[in-house]
């Protein structure tokens, strides 16, 4: 807005009940519950096993297949390896018997220009050539890295992820960056990922991957994502096979799954109520002593997107002069 020759700088803003009365569009995922749409880094030391997650996970995407126990969403899938040639990638593949599926959906790429002089550019190109492309893996982020850089690494670090967000703010995938982690222990695996805390900082979410020592085949991916729950995966690889395969699951809320079946299998139309209603009405059904108002509350609110792309139940919430109230309605 000019006033004369001054330009008045207007703050854009939304009301709560504005924001509370829009209706956003579900969360998509390359991998269901694990892998949402946006960006993310998979980080791990060199030659743990990231580049055979990474092309386990663009093969189910591909196919349409499982990994592990999540199913992926078929669609085209973009494989930056940048550490390898075609022969060695052939070579993967046969190990990880991909000649027995249909695997022209995975495109792979052993080259590409540098986020400063043309990547994006050849990205949004691929991408207008194939708009049913559902994830991207860039392996590794570093051969990408050629911009300039100052003694700010922070600022350049948010510089370089808000370039990537470019794709995911316009398209509906997965964009995955393979990087390393630093050579030093910390309790909390996502401190021991190299770079600045502006690269954690400006993603949606990181999966860690490492070993508790180089010759074992046994490992840990941690993933902690902004806008699902996390997990702590106890894995192993076969060496035969070249797969990582999952021992154990910590943080794998089958209990909500639970509740997400439960829930769709007594709503008929529309379901009102306090969280204390409601926690009786699961309790009935579910053999779980630790439900309170409080974890159903939270978990309504981690799965209702899921509750509404599976099961087409909507979740909302209100509130009278005594309690707040959930409701759960069924899309028509």
């Amino acid at each position: 807005m000019e006033n004369g020759n001054k330009v008045t700088k207007v703050l854009n803003t939304i009301d709560g009940n504005t924001l509370m009365a829009q209706e956003f569009e579900p969360l998509g995922f390359a991998v269901d519950k694990i892998l949402p749409h946006g960006l993310f880094i998979l980080a791990g030391s060199p030659k743990v096993g990231k580049s055979w997650l990474s092309l386990d996970l663009c093969q189910a995407v591909a196919t349409g297949s499982q990994i592990w126990d999540y199913q992926a969403t078929q669609g085209e899938v973009l494989y930056f390896a940048l550490e390898d040639n075609y022969s060695r990638l052939k070579t993967r593949l046969q190990l990880l018997e991909a000649e027995s599926q249909d695997i022209s959906a995975l495109h792979l790429a052993t080259a590409a220009f540098g986020l400063s002089d043309g990547l994006l550019e050849q990205i949004h190109g691929f991408l207008e050539e194939h708009p049913d492309t559902r994830l991207i893996i860039i392996d590794t982020l570093e051969h990408i890295r050629n911009g300039e850089f100052d003694k700010n690494m922070y600022a350049c670090d948010y510089r370089d992820m808000n370039k990537l967000r470019e794709i995911t703010g316009k398209y509906k995938l997965s964009l995955v960056l393979v990087h390393h982690t630093r050579k030093m222990y910390d309790p909390d695996p996502l401190n021991t990922i190299s770079g600045s805390t502006g690269l954690v900082g400006a993603v949606d979410g990181v999966f860690v991957l490492e070993k508790s020592k180089r010759t074992s085949n046994n490992g840990k991916l941690t993933i902690a994502n902004r806008d699902t729950e996390n997990f702590c995966f106890t894995l192993s690889f076969n060496p035969d096979t070249c797969r990582w395969s999952i021992i154990d699951k910590d943080g794998d809320s089958d209990n909500e799954e639970s509740i997400c079946v439960i829930i769709d299998d007594f709503l008929q139309d529309i379901w009102r109520g306090t969280a204390t209603e409601l926690c009786s009405e699961l309790s009935a059904h579910i053999s779980e002593n630790g439900l309170t108002p409080l974890s159903v509350t939270k978990q309504l609110k981690r799965n209702s997107e899921q509750l509404q792309s599976k099961y087409g139940i909507r979740v909302s919430f209100d509130r009278n002069r005594e309690n707040r109230i959930i409701i759960l309605e069924r899309d028509n």
